[in-house]
């Protein structure tokens, strides 16, 4: 029987059913974008790839979403499970998501790095789900389609599920219909110089170019905020002294 690691190093992205208490994480969902966005400038376009669609993000991992929180630890150590090495992880997220997202692949770093993404509602080809390219991670030098083109295979799914992918797959979707988006990413803790400085490299493009309005209320849903760092998780003073705390601060 072929492992889950296998699985995801040969397609790059397996399919976990039914791991999300979907009532939960749906009221963590609705309170965020109730308090989040009362002082930011509302939704905007993201060009993703060949596309664009319209989104709104806020983190969840914070006192306001312990369910979030949970999700993340459990899922840290799916991800080192998979990747085979310690993991570090990236900022939990609640997105909005209306529109088609173009062909991309999230990362072009030479490090491993995953992604955990569970939506809110069920999704097929025809209404938003997630479009990707078996392989393509393992093929960088690989262009992305052409917009519109139907390649790949989408993976539909129900809520409560989650996707794992190597964000160098190549993915994207059409048909988009509004969809609720929890995200959470894992990159390998690195264990010489060079690891370290793809690391930091890694963690700086994850937070927001626009310093002046990332697009929601950082005061109620910081990022690595003061609950977060008084956790105690093997990754709490590693994120730390790699100055992940410091990038992610306003």
């Amino acid at each position: 029987m072929t492992s889950r690691s296998e699985e995801l190093g040969r397609k790059g992205f397996l399919v976990l059913r039914d791991e999300i208490d979907v009532d939960v994480l749906s009221r963590e969902f609705d309170r965020l974008f109730d308090d989040a966005f009362a002082r930011s400038q509302g939704a905007r376009p993201l060009r993703q790839g060949t596309g664009t669609v319209t989104f709104q993000y806020a983190p969840m991992m914070c006192e306001r979403t312990p369910y979030s929180l949970m999700l993340l630890d459990r899922f840290a150590v799916t991800a080192a499970d998979l990747i085979g090495r310690a993991v570090l992880p990236g900022r939990a997220k609640g997105t909005w998501y209306e529109g088609d997202t173009g062909w991309h692949r999230d990362s072009l770093a030479d490090i491993a790095s995953i992604g955990l993404v569970g939506y809110l509602e069920p999704l097929r080809a025809d209404s938003g789900a997630l479009r990707v390219v078996p392989g393509s991670h393992s093929r960088p030098d690989e262009p992305l389609p052409r917009p519109g083109a139907d390649v790949g295979i989408a993976i539909a799914t129900t809520p409560g599920d989650v996707i794992v992918f190597d964000e160098h797959l190549i993915h994207g979707s059409t048909g988009g219909s509004v969809r609720r988006q929890w995200r959470v990413d894992f990159v390998i803790d690195p264990q010489d110089a060079t690891e370290e400085r793809q690391v930091q490299a890694w963690f700086a493009q994850s937070v927001p170019s626009d310093r002046s309005d990332p697009g929601y209320d950082v005061e109620l849903y910081p990022s690595y905020g003061s609950h977060w760092q008084g956790r105690d998780r093997p990754w709490t003073e590693r994120l730390r002294a790699l100055g992940v705390y410091d990038l992610a601060a306003y």
